[in-house]
């Protein structure tokens, strides 16, 4: 059993790390379970368990409910598979692609509409009736185990929770109290998978009470991911080195498609504003190796860590594409922020610090 980071009511002065998964298959229903999913979870916990590392599992409700209804093989495996990791000191939050709104299974195939790829273009019903419906299907699935437990931190579909208003609007209502969807600095050019995160506060987190890129006095924590540079032809590199491991940078078997709601000229497009951008990059355990991950946190910490007492370090990692050389990565990184004397942490653990708990 994994021990909280921070006791309540103490306020730490180190960095801390909270190592985020997003816990899906691909947008468009490919993928299989065994290999896009479980299989790289114990791995993730493996590593993470060596070194006593909460994970914090962003969960596609709205595709595994979808799953669980129609029979899915593998389907009762993963959910078993969250109910011992959140047994274990790990935490399980909510992770939305609104395209599974409605999603139907042809015994071979998932139809999903694509009209519904971005959570910030939908309308306000539909989108407070999605997120109590993940919200719901998540509490549900551990309600019997643990009774205490709630949902609380939200992240948006391939980050596309722009225009934001409406979507902070609605997590504050059902009780939300975290966003981590921003990735500072970050841009996305394709018309159906926008993003665009160049400007926001200077801070390590904020509050937002509509525009995740602007600061307000009260509502929602925003906890970006952190993000840094690097040259462009390292990142390329990188890049590169990573999709040489597994399938084709996918963990090992899991064979899928990222095809979505653009259309080939707007994926090109896409692309083109991605590789523009390069050199942005995330602590993203799945793709980058130990040198750019060490980096762009020394960096990070270097910029923010006077600002507050309170400095969380918010790492990624998709299950689809966590190959041997990610888990490389992320056991060299874990034992390099062991001896720097970074901790490890949830969410909670945060909102246990900011409410003086």
């Amino acid at each position: 059993m994994l021990k909280p980071s921070i006791p309540a009511g103490v306020t730490e002065t180190r960095p801390m790390l909270i190592i985020s998964v997003d816990h899906e298959v691909f947008g468009n229903g490919s993928g299989c379970l065994d290999a896009c999913v479980r299989r790289p979870v114990d791995r993730m916990l493996s590593v993470a368990e060596k070194f006593s590392a909460p994970l914090t599992f962003f969960v596609e409700a709205l595709e595994f409910e979808a799953m669980q209804v129609a029979g899915i093989d593998g389907i009762d495996s993963v959910i078993a598979q969250l109910t011992v990791a959140y047994k274990s000191g790990h935490d399980i939050q909510l992770h939305i692609h609104p395209q599974w709104d409605g999603a139907a299974y042809d015994g071979r195939d998932w139809r999903v509409n694509e009209k519904l790829w971005r959570i910030g273009n939908i309308d306000e019903r539909r989108l407070v009736r999605l997120l109590k419906q993940g919200k719901s299907w998540i509490e549900g699935q551990l309600s019997s185990d643990f009774p205490e437990y709630e949902c609380l931190a939200f992240r948006a579909g391939g980050w596309c929770i722009q225009p934001s208003d409406a979507v902070i609007k609605a997590l504050l209502q059902l009780g939300f109290q975290i966003d981590s969807t921003v990735a500072p600095g970050l841009q996305n050019l394709a018309a159906g998978e926008w993003a665009d995160f160049r400007d926001v506060p200077d801070q390590p987190y904020w509050r937002t009470n509509g525009d995740v890129c602007r600061e307000a006095n009260s509502g929602l924590w925003e906890i970006p991911i952190l993000t840094g540079k690097v040259g462009r032809l390292r990142h390329l590199q990188a890049v590169k080195k990573c999709r040489s491991f597994g399938s084709n940078g996918m963990a090992s078997g899991c064979v899928g498609s990222y095809q979505g709601a653009s259309s080939r000229l707007q994926a090109w497009r896409g692309k083109f504003g991605k590789l523009m951008s390069s050199g942005n990059v995330m602590l993203d355990f799945s793709t980058m190796p130990t040198d750019i991950l060490v980096q762009i946190t020394r960096d990070w910490m270097a910029k923010y860590r006077t600002q507050s007492s309170y400095l969380p370090l918010v790492g990624i990692a998709h299950t689809k594409n966590f190959t041997d050389y990610s888990e490389k990565n992320m056991n060299e990184y874990l034992q390099w922020a062991i001896d720097e004397g970074i901790a490890c942490s949830t969410y909670r653990d945060f909102l246990g610090v900011v409410n003086g708990r």
